[in-house]
Parts: C-alpha cells; sequence; structure tokens
C-alpha cells in the first residue's frame, strides 16, 4: 500500500490518502506490483511504501516519489 506524506495546515491535513496496489508477482525476496492508474488516485509527490502480511502487520516504510 502507498500512504501520502502528510501536508497539515491549520490543523488539517487536506492531502492524506491510502492506495492499495495489485501484486502482479510474488518471490520470496522479491514483488512487482502495478501503479496507482492515473494522478487523480495518487497525485505526484512523495509516499509511504508498506508491505503488509496476512495478519494485518505492516512493514517498516520506504519512501518513494511518484512523479
Amino acid at each position: 500500500m502507498l500512504i501520502r506524506a502528510g501536508a497539515a495546515t491549520h490543523s488539517f491535513n487536506m492531502d492524506q490518502r491510502h492506495v492499495g496496489l495489485v501484486i502482479n508477482t510474488r518471490a520470496r525476496n522479491h514483488l512487482t506490483v502495478t501503479s496507482p492508474p492515473d494522478s487523480n488516485l495518487a497525485p505526484p509527490g512523495f509516499y509511504m511504501l508498506f508491505i503488509v502480511d496476512t495478519t494485518g502487520t505492516p512493514s517498516v516504510a520506504e519512501f518513494l516519489r511518484l512523479p
């Protein structure tokens, strides 16, 4: 999943979003996922990438930038 990095203004985070990703292939130490289809779903910017296991426990996030 992708979580958009925060942008708090006047105590509200108007830019918050959670974007699920489709896993295309899975190997022991490798995943291939499909990026969001357009910028309406995931506007350009910085996101935290999490991998969530079958019990719902997230990994440590890695930051990435969507162009």
